[in-house]
C-alpha cells in the first residue's frame, strides 16, 4: 500500500464534528438544560482524537516507510505543552486571588501540568460530576486520558508497524484491546463508576475504536 491509496487530505466534516463536541461540553458547563447531556461531547471527542492521530501517524509511514517516535513525541510536547502551561498557570494565579482562601488547588493544577489529573481526582476521590463546577482544573482529565494513549499507542504502532510489518496483527490487538477495554468499563462502571470514568485504559475504547475507524475509512 502506498501513501496514494490513502485519503489523508484534511477532512472539514471530522472537524466540524470536533468543533460539535467541543461546544456540547461547553454548553453543559453553562448548565444549559438542553444541553444536560453535553458531557457526552468528551466521548465523541476521544473517537475523534484517535482517527485523526491514526491518520498522522499512518500516512507518515507510509511516506517515509517508518514511524519517528522521536518526532512523533516532539510535535505532541510543542503542540501542547506551552498552551496547557499558559492557560493552567493563568487560570491558578486567577483563583488564588479570586477563589476560597481556604482551598489550595496547587495539587489539582500540577496533576493537570504534568497530565495526570484524572489519576489524581480518582485517587482523590473527586467525582467529575460533584467537582466540575467547582473545580477550574476538573475538566483535565480528559487531557490527561488522551495524553496517556498518546504514549503507549504510537509505541505499539511503531512495534507491529515499522519493527515487525505485521499491520493485519496490529489491527486484531487493536480490535481485541477495545473490546478488553469496553468490557472492563461496563464492569467497573457497575462496581465503582469513578474508575470507569477516570482510569484512562478503561477509556481506550474510544480512541481505540476512532483509531479502527481510519482504517475502515481507508477500505
Amino acid at each position: 500500500m502506498t501513501v496514494n491509496d490513502l485519503d489523508i487530505s484534511y477532512k472539514f466534516h471530522i472537524q466540524t464534528l470536533r468543533a460539535i463536541s467541543v461546544l456540547l461540553v461547553f454548553f453543559y458547563h453553562l448548565k444549559i438544560d438542553l444541553f444536560a447531556k453535553g458531557y457526552l461531547g468528551v466521548d465523541i471527542f476521544f473517537v475523534i482524537s484517535g482517527f485523526v492521530i491514526t491518520q498522522s501517524i499512518y500516512s507518515n509511514y507510509l511516506e517515509t516507510n517508518k514511524i519517528d517516535l522521536k518526532l512523533f513525541y516532539k510535535k505532541r510536547l510543542k503542540r501542547i505543552l506551552p498552551n496547557l502551561i499558559f492557560i493552567l498557570s493563568i487560570t491558578y494565579f486567577i483563583y488564588l486571588i479570586i477563589g476560597p482562601p481556604d482551598i489550595t488547588l496547587w495539587n489539582d493544577y500540577l496533576s493537570s501540568i504534568l497530565g495526570v489529573s484524572n489519576f489524581y481526582f480518582l485517587l482523590s476521590n473527586k467525582g467529575y460530576f460533584y467537582n466540575i463546577f467547582d473545580n477550574p482544573f476538573a475538566h483535565t482529565w480528559s487531557l490527561g486520558v488522551e495524553e496517556q494513549f498518546y504514549f503507549i499507542y504510537p509505541f505499539l504502532a511503531f512495534l507491529f508497524l515499522d519493527f515487525f510489518k505485521k499491520k493485519n496483527f496490529f489491527l486484531f490487538l487493536l480490535t481485541i484491546l477495545i473490546l478488553l477495554s469496553l468490557l472492563f468499563a461496563f464492569y467497573f462502571f457497575k462496581i465503582n463508576p469513578d474508575t470507569s470514568f477516570y482510569f484512562s485504559p478503561l477509556r481506550f475504547w474510544e480512541l481505540g475504536f476512532g483509531c479502527l475507524c481510519y482504517f475502515i475509512n481507508n477500505k
